[in-house]
């Protein structure tokens, strides 16, 4: 049987699921959520202890799964074998041919999942996975989502949850929370449980989600593009002292400060920052569609500095970056402290 994409997945389901199943890839989320829905039958069943068996850690063999797949379902007309984050690349030829086998006599009355939440294969080992799961039965692979796919499951989260997103304001919590869909999950349930309203603004995400380093470093240039100084010295406080690693800190500083460098020298050129996503491929989901809501924060910030400016801010993190990395001091706070004083006054040195 062919490679099956997630809708098709969730046709299987529908219909009642039977037979074996690979679900592996990047989005650990959408691996156990699918996962879970196809053992749901079981976790409802009043013959659970018989018909319900989860297989993972190192205390199982393939011939225990075999046996527990074959067993003939106890009051009910099917069963299900959950197999999580199987060590398939420690199988030699004798085990990779009891594999085949176990998938080859998987009776039509028992569901066998073997599932990657937790873990993932090298890439040869996954694909030899893949080919036996094809053949014998349904392989299907969650890869990394796109910004807009991530907004419209956000979308999907708050209208099952009684809400619905501003205009703007699901991509604006894309890109301040991160990509991580368990993480956007949680964040949502607690937006949700926050807003009064029916409608969930861009304020309200700003103010209850938990932000990643780049959406802080974001918050920060902000503060000193807009002269709040005190501020901007705050969030730096603040992310030391939660232990962000300094090097992480000057990274996210370069990145964004490039990224603005490049909006304002295409708007310099007579261009568009929009067009940033069709020269460089970072700009750019995992689908080719553009980072809109990064881009158009790093036009804004570009349009408080001028092009002499935004040089003198490339310069100043070059030198910085190579004072951190070649520095024997303990206590790189002083050197992450000047370079926000001379990005700030940039104008002056």
């Amino acid at each position: 049987m062919p490679r099956i994409s997630e809708t098709e997945l969730k046709s299987l389901i529908k219909e009642g699921v039977s037979g074996a199943y690979l679900l592996y890839g990047d989005e650990k989320y959408l691996v156990k959520t699918y996962s879970d829905r196809l053992s749901s039958f079981a976790e409802n069943d009043p013959f659970k202890d018989f018909n319900f068996r989860i297989f993972e850690g190192d205390e199982y063999t393939l011939e225990d799964v075999y046996d527990s797949a074959c067993a003939v379902p106890v009051m009910a007309e099917r069963k299900c074998v959950i197999v999580r984050d199987f060590a398939a690349d420690k199988l030699d030829d004798k085990g990779l041919k009891a594999l085949e086998g176990l998938l080859e006599d998987n009776p039509e009355d028992n569901c066998l999942v073997f599932s990657y939440a937790a873990s993932s294969l090298a890439e040869k080992h996954m694909k030899n996975l893949a080919k036996l799961f094809e053949k014998h039965g349904y392989a299907c692979e969650f890869g990394k989502l796109g910004d807009a796919e991530l907004s419209r499951i956000l979308e999907r989260g708050a209208k099952s949850r009684g809400k619905t997103f501003a205009p703007g304001a699901a991509s604006g919590m894309v890109q301040s929370v991160g990509s991580d869909l368990n993480l956007l999950s949680n964040e949502l349930d607690k937006l949700c449980s926050y807003c009064g309203g029916d409608v969930i603004t861009i304020n309200d995400v700003n103010s209850v989600c938990v932000k990643s380093l780049d959406a802080k470093v974001f918050d920060m240039i902000r503060k000193l593009s807009d002269g709040k100084f005190d501020d901007a010295f705050h969030k730096l406080t603040d992310l030391l002292e939660n232990r962000t690693e300094p090097t992480m800190i000057m990274g996210a500083l370069i990145s964004q400060y490039s990224d603005m460098y490049r909006c304002k020298a295409l708007k310099e050129s007579g261009l568009g920052a929009s067009e940033l996503s069709k020269y460089y491929a970072n700009y750019r989901d995992n689908k080719g569609a553009p980072k809109t809501y990064r881009i158009d924060s790093a036009a804004k910030n570009a349009s408080l500095l001028t092009m002499r400016q935004m040089r003198r801010c490339i310069e100043i993190l070059s030198q910085a970056d190579r004072e951190l990395k070649t520095s024997f001091s303990s206590d790189p706070r002083p050197l992450l402290e000047k370079t926000l004083v001379m990005l700030a006054r940039s104008d002056k040195f």
